[in-house]
């Protein structure tokens, strides 16, 4: 492949991931990366197959790319995209490792710290969760997301609901039609054994996300009582 070929195959399979058309970035980039092994095709063919989750075919990419890779942001970026894929696959373990390693070099990042708080308490230990987002608040005091897992954590815990409860209300305020905020300000009202309250919101965030299975479940719960 000449070099004005390979630059524009780049380009443009870079153009179509930027235009979410990930079906077509993967057929462009594909190419690319299997003759000539480039890593910036291989990051975002990687990416690519994140976003149509094919999880196995991402991971196989960034496995080939990430040891080569020298960018410390880059390699940053990469190491969280795979722990946030394995927190998928709930595979925990290697989550957590990918996550520390992208901690590694020194550079804190909200993001990491909101999901390895979210695979302690996974892993049964929710208060090493909250400390970890509790540091995610500390670098990005408006992560709504951060401040919705600290106080869900708190809630579903028995740590402390009122407390939990006003964290998940801090971030509705900023994404009040969010579902999994609203679902769990319903949750934290359902342990508070308000269940009126919890009918409300559990029901607005099914309307919102009627295919959602911690929704769903809630629900199912709260029909119990």
């Amino acid at each position: 492949m000449s070099i004005g070929s390979f630059n524009d195959g780049l380009a443009e399979g870079i153009k179509l991931f930027r235009n979410e058309n990930y079906k077509e970035a993967i057929e462009s980039l594909e190419k690319i990366f299997s003759l000539e092994n480039d890593l910036e095709a291989g990051y975002h063919l990687a990416l690519s197959y994140a976003q149509i989750q094919d999880y196995d075919k991402a991971l196989e990419v960034f496995d080939k790319i990430i040891t080569k890779i020298d960018n410390k942001l880059r390699k940053m970026q990469i190491h969280l995209i795979i722990g946030y894929i394995y927190t998928l696959k709930e595979m925990y373990d290697l989550a957590e490792f990918e996550l520390l390693d992208a901690l590694a070099d020194g550079v804190e990042n909200t993001q990491i710290y909101s999901v390895l708080g979210y695979i302690y308490y996974k892993k049964g230990s929710a208060r090493k969760g909250i400390e970890y987002l509790r540091k995610a608040l500390a670098l990005d005091p408006n992560s709504a997301n951060a401040r919705n897992s600290l106080g869900f954590i708190m809630v579903d815990s028995g740590i402390n609901i009122d407390e939990g409860i006003i964290e998940i209300e801090k971030a509705l305020e900023k994404e009040p039609e969010n579902p999994a905020y609203l679902d769990s300000l319903g949750w934290a009202y359902f342990k508070k054994k308000d269940f009126q309250k919890s009918k409300e919101y559990l029901t607005k965030a099914f309307q919102l996300a009627p295919f959602n299975k911690d929704i769903k479940e809630h629900l199912l719960e709260l029909d119990k009582v």
